[in-house]
């Protein structure tokens, strides 16, 4: 990791990124630490409230030692823009939690912890209620193959599955997703383990024929990453995060956060009983952090 104390011409240099001006001296941005993040697509949308938690506890266990910060939200911008963001160092967004893929490991800093413990690789299928018993024989890719998934327009998920021949279709808009599930546009839209249960929730009243198939898990490693700018200030603030998240798994903190947003998602969806069709992410790297098995949720093993 880079260090808070070298000095800016090492850091630059260490990063392959051009000279800046310092910041003046008593400008109170020089102390304050600024995690900017991509705001809620909707207000239904809770998808990321555990992973800012888990963001917002390692920034107060480094507190002491890296002095005051803040968490503030941008305007909802789609994954491609926030990767965008982070790239150019526009400072509209200063952190980003997302799947990995060679093109940020390449043009980013990430921290190489899974952020849900790749909870998220663990897919459940959101159907019609008219469609719960056609899943009943399903034991194979090969039979997956029949039905078409629906996913966000420029999600990681549409190019893997998409590499595993499943059919994909995709929509620009996140809520106007679960409408495209209701009027027969695909068959499945495949959601997290750890998103399933709230949007269901969320939405019972208005689209009570949504289902949560009862089976099956589709399967492939996801690890999801907090991403920096690839600057001096992005490394100092990807430094901090880490230092935080790792003293987090050190005393158990993390683990508790993780029960307490997730376990009652892990028993409701009876994960350990459902039947795991398994495929490839092939855009995975070394640097994918397999070795730490405390980093990886498996629910045959999860107590």
């Amino acid at each position: 990791m880079i260090s808070a104390r070298l000095p800016a011409a090492v850091v630059l240099s260490w990063l392959g990124v051009g000279q800046v001006a310092p910041l003046p001296p008593g400008d109170p941005s020089a102390q304050m630490m600024t995690y900017i993040f991509n705001a809620p697509e909707s207000a239904l949308d809770v998808r990321y409230d555990y992973h800012w938690e888990i963001l917002r506890t390692a920034l107060e266990k480094t507190r002491e030692k890296w002095g005051p910060y803040r968490m503030v939200k941008s305007g909802p911008m789609t994954e491609k823009r926030q990767a965008n963001e982070l790239k150019k160092d526009t400072g509209k967004l200063t952190v980003m939690y997302l799947g990995t893929q060679p093109e940020f490991e390449k043009n980013l800093i990430g921290i190489h912890i899974p952020v849900d413990r790749n909870l998220g690789g663990y897919c459940v299928f959101l159907i019609r209620q008219d469609r719960r018993n056609d899943f009943r024989a399903v034991a194979s890719l090969e039979d997956l193959k029949r039905f078409s998934f629906g996913l966000g327009l420029g999600w990681l998920d549409v190019d893997i599955l998409r590499k595993s021949d499943l059919r994909v279709a995709t929509g620009s808009n996140y809520d106007g997703l679960f409408e495209m599930l209701l009027h027969r546009r695909f068959d499945i839209f495949l959601r997290a383990a750890v998103e399933v249960l709230d949007e269901q929730e969320q939405r019972k009243k208005e689209m009570p024929d949504l289902f949560i198939e009862e089976s099956l898990i589709l399967y492939y490693p996801l690890p999801m990453y907090f991403w920096f700018a690839k600057t001096i200030e992005g490394g100092r603030l990807s430094e901090r995060a880490e230092e935080g998240m790792r003293a987090m798994i050190a005393d158990g903190t993390y683990g508790r956060i993780f029960d307490r947003y997730q376990r009652h998602k892990i028993e409701r969806l009876r994960l350990k009983e459902r039947r795991i069709i398994r495929i490839e992410n092939p855009l995975l790297g070394p640097e994918t952090p397999f070795g730490d098995s405390r980093l990886w949720f498996d629910p045959q093993t999860y107590p």
